[in-house]
């Protein structure tokens, strides 16, 4: 009867199992497209609630979201199989993660037992399915219980938070068992070594993680896309509105360039596990200032704002600078970008932080001159060394 179970059902993947040269699976593909409206959903509400309050609640709600999707991928690259016990979790995730969407405007109003209650149904998806790998693969206990551990601990203050005294004590708690939820890969990083060590597992990232990576930054510029493509489909009267369009088009043409050319190819590697943890968390706070260009992009372009233009360059800068982080170190890069790309990187950095004493449309030009002239130059030196 067990045979027969494992033979239509299947079991994990061990994380001795690689496979080589994996591609993503059209699963996997799917999977991400409920991410296009989570993103969206972000920059409608931070546009409803553009404030201290709606810029915390930004990060919280980004890093809840974007916890789960590195948790699902991690999974499907580490234990994923063909087989439908696969399939049929992976869709249940993507309803629920769905379904916790929907909760997401009542977070910005400060309503938050919906969306509790529905991520942490999605949460206790993946803590079975990493519990269910740790009882295949006993070995995998090392790291896996911790982490199912700190787990349970922050889903009990999580769940517990809905009958805080007040809205305060709530928030707090929320964002403690957030910290506990994105911190606890990190903080057992010395597990991570021990088993990977023991059982002659790399410390790399393969190319579907990172294809990953830049698939999620897809769905970011395509959002990027349709905000000012939605808004001059509603008022484009006049010579300056398509002058606005086509200068937030080479920004995010710009952007597009540079974060394709930098990371096309990357190979992560390490001699421990903390580097590869530090290179994700890097990356999400990539996507994340990405997500708030898309904001500001979109403002700039309807209101032309000041305030909206500055915070366009605050965020580019930092693009700048997280790409600069994730290609310059040899901590975890096989192929670091040369000198000469990291002092350009830094020229950009400073130009684009200059440009906060210029006028609005001047300044725009000046960051899409910065972010082309980086691209290209970038794509035509990687051609060349090819």
């Amino acid at each position: 009867m067990t045979a027969n179970h494992r033979s239509w059902w299947g079991a994990p993947r061990t994380i001795t199992n690689t496979i080589e040269n994996r591609k993503i699976s059209w699963l996997e593909l799917f999977s991400d497209l409920v991410y296009v409206v989570i993103i969206h959903s972000f920059v409608e509400n931070l546009s409803a609630h553009f404030n201290l309050y709606g810029f915390v609640t930004f990060w919280v709600l980004f890093l809840f979201f974007f916890n789960t999707w590195t948790n699902m991928v991690l999974y499907f690259d580490l234990h994923g199989e063909n087989n439908l016990r696969n399939v049929c979790f992976a869709l249940l995730q993507i309803v629920a993660v769905a379904v916790t969407a929907t909760f997401t405007p009542d977070v910005f109003a400060g309503h938050y037992t919906g969306f509790i209650l529905a991520y942490s149904f999605n949460q206790l998806i993946y803590m079975y399915l990493y519990l269910k790998t740790m009882i295949a693969d006993p070995l995998h206990a090392t790291t896996t219980r911790p982490f199912l551990i700190a787990y349970v601990v922050g889903e009990a203050l999580f769940i517990g938070s809905i009958w805080a005294p007040s809205l305060a004590v709530q928030q707090g708690v929320v964002i403690l068992s957030l910290l506990i939820f994105i911190s606890t890969v990190m903080a057992e990083s010395g597990n991570f070594d021990r088993e990977f060590k023991l059982r002659d597992i790399p410390f790399e990232l393969n190319s579907a993680v990172l294809e990953r990576y830049g698939l999620f930054t897809m769905i970011v510029l395509g959002e990027s896309l349709a905000g000012i493509i939605e808004h001059m489909s509603e008022e484009h009267t006049h010579l300056t509105d398509y002058t606005h369009f086509v200068i937030a088009m080479v920004c995010i043409i710009g952007t597009w360039l540079l974060y394709y050319t930098l990371m096309d190819e990357r190979e992560i590697t390490a001699h421990r596990y903390w580097p590869i943890s530090l290179f994700r968390g890097v990356h999400r706070f990539l996507i994340a200032c990405l997500t708030l260009q898309s904001f500001f992009i979109a403002q700039t372009v309807e209101s032309n704002d000041p305030v909206y233009y500055r915070g366009l360059l605050i965020v580019t800068a930092l693009i700048l600078c997280a790409l600069l982080a994730l290609t310059a170190p040899k901590l975890y890069n096989v192929t670091p970008i040369a000198p000469r790309q990291v002092t350009w990187l830094c020229v950009g950095i400073a130009g684009t932080v200059l440009m906060m004493g210029v006028p609005a449309t001047i300044g725009s030009v000046v960051i899409d001159l910065i972010l082309l002239t980086l691209g290209g130059w970038t794509w035509i030196r990687a051609e060349l060394i090819k």
